[in-house]
């Protein structure tokens, strides 16, 4: 899974009354106190009604996967969708599992199907589960979102922490970052406790609505300093769009394929890969046979610069690059192969 132990600090409240009333000592006059002392307990009242009102609505997800050294299990976080069973998730906690299971905040158990995911593009997935005794989680609108508004998160941390609840604010919004080989350019800063597990759960304002699902936390810095109190959320608005297509389908979003596994070449991991021509791109490390990219000719060890009217590079990602395209969709691509410039027609086909 993306997260990883974080140490962040949660708020307690009690804390917050005692620095309000400490300014208030301040200043002149007791009104002055009385109003801050107020502002802060309605505050604090507020987060206790969103995190009594949408813990019922935020899940616990078990699964386990079959790998060459035996089982492995895992556990991530999932928001309830509706009344007919739909649970909404981050895609990496469930892509690759043999066996789902979902828990209850009440400690029900129920078996689960994975109706579909759009891994890696958004990294949403949506399960579904028997329907009976659910508590959807009423939507919001992440694009109305302020710098310094407080947001709830609610997951299950660490697998034995389930239900916990951290507050904190929005720190930033629009933040661009490259997870699983896709940029993303519009995801949401929190300083909320966010650790592993509480992937696919809620983020919610004080209206006690969802409007963000944490998906990843940063915890070095690209020169190698230790980062506290940084994690980001997927906007409800694209994680809801995406969701109800999926719904709607009844499966995975179509997206375009070339038929290729690929690495793209970045700042991190050029020293580590293969010399080639060119320093930026993406290196065809596999073709699937009989694919587009196999009948177009394209070879393991050529570098995909150029996709249609996008260039491939640090900031924009091959999969980036695949998403405006449809399946069926024939496409220039552009290829560097040992120095020599070469120019080929796809016809992509439909991921599976």
């Amino acid at each position: 899974m993306m997260l990883g132990a974080a140490v962040l600090g949660g708020i307690l409240g009690g804390a917050i009354v005692a620095a309000v009333v400490s300014r208030g000592d301040d200043s002149s006059g007791t009104a002055g106190r009385g109003d801050a002392a107020v502002l802060t307990v309605e505050q604090t009242s507020a987060i206790a009604d969103v995190a009594a009102d949408a813990r019922p609505g935020v899940v616990r997800i078990e699964s386990i996967k079959t790998t060459a050294t035996g089982q492995e299990q895992d556990v991530g976080s999932g928001v309830v969708l509706d009344l007919d069973g739909h649970i909404v998730t981050n895609a990496h906690v469930v892509v690759g599992t043999d066996t789902l299971k979902v828990v209850l905040a009440d400690g029900t158990e129920r078996p689960a199907v994975l109706v579909g995911h759009d891994f890696p593009f958004t990294d949403v997935a949506v399960l579904q589960i028997g329907p009976g005794n659910l508590a959807p989680i009423a939507p919001g609108d992440s694009s109305a979102l302020r710098l310094g508004e407080t947001v709830v998160a609610i997951g299950n941390p660490l697998a034995e922490f389930d239900g916990s609840v951290s507050v904190g604010v929005i720190s930033g919004l629009n933040r661009v970052r490259i997870f699983d080989g896709v940029r993303q350019v519009d995801l949401i800063q929190t300083d909320a406790a966010v650790n592993n597990g509480n992937s696919g759960g809620a983020l919610l304002n004080l209206s006690g609505q969802f409007v963000g699902m944490p998906t990843a936390v940063l915890r070095q810095s690209r020169s190698g300093s230790t980062v506290e109190g940084i994690a980001f959320a997927l906007p409800a608005n694209r994680v809801l769009a995406i969701a109800n297509q999926i719904i709607a389908n009844g499966g995975p979003i179509e997206r375009a394929t070339l038929g290729i596994e690929h690495i793209d070449i970045t700042a991190e991991n050029i020293s580590r890969l293969p010399r080639t021509a060119v320093n930026e791109g993406a290196i065809v490390a596999e073709v699937a046979s009989g694919g587009p990219a196999a009948e177009a000719g394209i070879r393991a060890g050529d570098v995909i610069t150029r996709l249609g009217d996008a260039d491939i590079n640090h900031a924009n990602p091959l999969a980036n690059a695949l998403m405006p395209h449809h399946p069926g969709e024939t496409v220039r691509v552009v290829l560097n192969r040992n120095g020599r410039i070469i120019e080929v027609e796809v016809r992509l086909a439909k991921r599976s």
